[in-house]
């Protein structure tokens, strides 16, 4: 411990030997150094900067949540010393080279010092290395203003709660700290308070970035029934805010919203088909599957040409028949089908605020379906439709809250500076009825037994209900041999009430999904009737 005091004293000694040298230079310029150093005026130094709080449904902060310990420094002699003693000489270099320049500065240090002469600031960090959401939340541009997701859409409401950290001090015409000088501290960090909420859930949003991260490519959202409030979105790969130049050139577009794109959604959307079959009274409709059907001189076939024999709709959303469907189709004609599907807000973009959409994906035309082979790919999710992995959460919340579609919500309202939570209603919102009570308990019938007995049992959680739908969409992009395909589980959870959450996992463009959709489905869903079962 004594050689250590001594090492350092001797260190601070060669400090004081290197500032004097510096000096004689300086003085050795003479009268106009003298006349120079008679002017004084003040120097700024901005610590921090912040702005307004993201915060989750519960007023938990999304943002800001850790903090750096820095350090505001007037390099005097004394200072320096001080300094290179109490961090036993870890930024001897630094503040060396601060030393000489004169001017005040700030240090990012491991842990705080406690020195008089020091001032040492717990500065907030806007972002953190596995940062929650980071789709949604965005980042910020060079400037500190909202670049992408809700730190443009709200940006406005943000900067209203700006806050600084800042010591002024009183330097010499060379901008070099006067010893003995007060100096002025600003630091209204407190006034940050204020922002945005937004319908997330934190708790839920850590439990579903880490199960989405089995997917590679891919998106998870959860939303709640009946109001379709977003509780939790991932999209994989994800990235961090701290460091957007590492995924610039990344082929795999981080940076990109899954749950807010477009895709083929495959068999999911024959729950479209058959709404509007049961609207149509014929929920009764039964049909021979011989594993093929022929629609404009195409063939179309179930999966492994399986021939599936007699099918009511129930056992046809069990097994999953495309024969089934595109027969279904024919009966309804392609106008019935098309309606249904814009109804459950399909084809129709959604602005969540300035700069943050979701898409519209799309819609073939009623001409377009005069064409029977495409009027048989729309019956159960292919062709020329896309949809996003929210709308799709959209129209399952419609099933599971008994045929009201409600337009999905982001934005809980806004937080003024005594955490006091005004709720914002969007222009865009709507709550609409689009089918009969009748048509969605049906549906939702079909669909735990489809969870129970068909395609989904995979997914199926233990110890709870659910309903499940799944979708495996062709996207005519081949890697060698072996077409790419998106996966799809998209369904509801319940407790004793009956229907509490959707969720929609998608894995994008791989030949095999290896049951991971189903493994995160299944997660996501058990998660989720753990908290129902904790009253949360």
């Amino acid at each position: 411990m004594i050689k250590k005091k001594a090492y350092a004293l001797f260190i601070v000694l060669m400090l004081l030997l290197c500032a004097a040298c510096v000096s004689i230079v300086r003085v050795s310029h003479g009268e106009e150094y003298v006349a120079a150093a008679g002017a004084q005026s003040l120097y700024r130094l901005d610590v921090a900067k912040a702005r307004g709080t993201i915060y989750d449904r519960n007023l938990v902060p999304l943002v800001g949540g850790d903090t750096k310990c820095v350090a505001a420094v007037a390099p005097t002699i004394e200072t320096i010393g001080a300094l290179e003693m109490a961090t036993e000489g870890q930024y001897r270099d630094r503040l060396a080279l601060a030393l000489e320049d004169g001017r005040p500065f700030q240090l990012t240090l491991e842990e705080p010092v406690v020195d008089p002469r020091v001032d040492v600031f717990q500065v907030p960090q806007r972002y953190t290395e596995d940062q929650l959401a980071p789709h949604v939340i965005g980042y910020l541009d060079s400037l500190g203003g909202g670049a992408a997701g809700v730190e443009l859409a709200m940006d406005d409401v943000l900067r209203q709660y700006e806050g600084e950290i800042s010591v002024t001090y009183r330097v010499d015409a060379l901008g070099r700290a006067i010893p003995g000088e007060k100096r002025q501290i600003v630091n209204t960090m407190e006034e940050t308070v204020g922002g945005v909420a937004l319908t997330l859930d934190s708790q839920l949003q850590q439990v579903v970035q880490e199960a989405a991260q089995e997917l590679d490519k891919g998106a998870v959202i959860v939303t709640e029934v009946p109001g379709c409030e977003i509780r939790a979105l991932a999209s994989v790969p994800d990235f961090t805010p701290l460091d957007l130049s590492s995924v610039s050139g990344d082929e795999n577009s981080p940076l990109v919203n899954r749950a807010f794109s477009a895709y083929a959604p495959g068999s999911v959307f024959k729950l479209v088909t058959a709404a509007a079959l049961l609207e149509e009274g014929l929920g009764d409709t039964t049909f021979t599957c011989v594993g093929s059907l022929n629609a404009g001189g195409l063939q179309f076939h179930c999966i492994d040409n399986t021939a599936h024999g007699e099918l009511d709709l129930e056992g046809a959303l069990q097994k999953s028949c495309n024969c089934y469907f595109i027969n279904a189709a024919r009966v309804l004609g392609g106008q019935k089908v098309l309606s249904m599907a814009y109804n459950l807000g399909f084809g129709q973009a959604q602005e969540f605020g300035r700069g943050l959409w979701a898409s519209a994906g799309g819609l073939p035309t009623l001409k377009d379906l005069n064409n029977s082979r495409a009027l048989a790919n729309f019956s159960f999710g292919q062709g020329e439709l896309t949809t996003t992995p929210l709308q799709l959460c959209a129209m399952m919340n419609t099933i599971a809250s008994g045929g009201v579609y409600t337009s999905p919500e982001l934005i809980e309202g806004l937080v003024n500076g005594d955490m006091e939570l005004t709720e914002l209603s969007s222009s865009a919102s709507k709550t609409i009825r689009v089918m009969k009570a009748s048509t969605a308990q049906t549906l939702q019938k079909a669909l735990i037994s489809t969870a129970q007995e068909g395609t989904a049992r995979p997914g199926t959680p233990e110890n709870g209900v659910a309903g499940i739908k799944t979708g495996t969409a062709q996207t005519g992009v081949f890697e060698g041999e072996e077409e790419l395909l998106h996966f799809w589980y998209c369904g509801f959870v319940c407790d004793d009430f009956g229907p509490r959450y959707c969720v929609t996992v998608l894995r994008e463009s791989t030949p095999d999904d290896g049951g991971s959709t189903a493994r995160v489905f299944k997660k996501v869903a058990e998660a989720l009737l753990a908290s129902l079962k904790e009253g949360n």
